[in-house]
């Protein structure tokens, strides 16, 4: 056999090996996506923002009396000396002093806690469903497994909080401050975060369908195993962030700033990265990777800004 045989051999087995080796890895993440996320993502009966919620809504979800585990109802809270299990819906706590204080399984639907200082409070297993914390401070605050839906939560000030398992579907976040905050397995569909800032924050594990992240800071932040589809990261800043192993079906990221982030084990199905800028972005193991892009991964990273369209491809 010649010399020219036996290279194109090595060159041939070479390809196979390279082939075979890439089918494996996408057949792996393939299969972290499907064990992660085994339905499509959900996009039915969403709730809305309060504002485009109807006031026959509203009140019936505020109306309605919530009992104890015993059965009793909820003593009615005093605004000066809360306490656990307290009822305080229908109340104003606009600019209530609660330093370090606790309100713990308390009912605050339809509360209003305006300009409020709760730093370091402890509300876990709270329901602030339909209420209005604009403006508000629960920096150093627990709040784990608590209901914020269509809740108003604008420029509300959370930084290193617990919040990990609460519900935040249809909550109006425009502003929300929350640097280092846990959001670990939390539900933000059809949430607004946008011009907010979570910078180093966690929302691993965490569903955030048909979020508005416009503009949002989000440097450092664990993103991962998350299903962050149909969600809009237009300009956002997401340097250092990483989504390994998050789903990411038709997703935005139009003019973000993706310098050194993550999509390692990704699905990418549809994803808009027009004038996105990339600096060693990892895109190993990520999945349906828009054809665009391909091109430009090298040793699985992209560096440059992207300036093909999805018209373009």
């Amino acid at each position: 056999m010649s010399y020219y045989s036996n290279f194109t051999i090595l060159l041939f087995s070479l390809a196979f090996l390279s082939c075979a080796e890439s089918c494996t890895r996408d057949s792996y993440s393939r299969n972290i996506s499907k064990k992660l996320f085994p339905s499509p993502p959900d996009t039915t009966n969403m709730y809305y923002l309060v504002n485009f919620t109807s006031a026959e809504i509203r009140e019936s979800a505020i109306n309605e009396d919530i009992y104890l585990d015993d059965g009793s109802l909820r003593k009615k809270g005093l605004s000066m000396i809360p306490q656990d299990y307290d009822d305080f819906r229908f109340q104003n706590l606009d600019y209530v002093y609660w330093k370090n204080l606790h309100s713990i399984a308390s009912d605050f639907r339809g509360t209003t806690i305006r300009s409020a200082n709760c730093n370091g409070g402890v509300f876990s297993d709270s329901d602030f469903s339909f209420a209005d914390l604009r403006w508000s401070d629960f920096n150093h605050s627990t709040m784990t497994n608590c209901l914020f839906s269509r809740a108003t939560l604008f420029r509300l000030h959370i930084n290193d909080s617990k919040l990990e398992g609460s519900d935040f579907r249809g909550a109006n976040m425009f502003g929300v401050e929350a640097h280092r905050s846990n959001f670990r397995n939390c539900n933000f569909t059809n949430a607004l975060f946008k011009e907010s800032e979570l910078p180093d924050a966690d929302l691993t594990g965490s569903i955030a369908v048909k979020v508005k992240f416009i503009i949002a800071v989000m440097a450092g932040a664990k993103l991962d195993s998350a299903d962050f589809s149909y969600s809009d990261f237009t300009g956002a800043g997401l340097e250092d962030a990483t989504f390994i192993n998050s789903r990411l079906i038709n997703v935005d990221f139009r003019g973000a700033h993706l310098q050194y982030a993550d999509f390692s084990g990704a699905d990418l199905q549809g994803c808009n990265f027009f004038a996105a800028e990339f600096v060693n972005t990892n895109f190993s193991n990520a999945i349906n990777i828009p054809e665009g892009l391909i091109p430009l991964i090298v040793d699985g990273e992209i560096t440059g800004v992207f300036a093909i369209g999805e018209n373009d491809i």
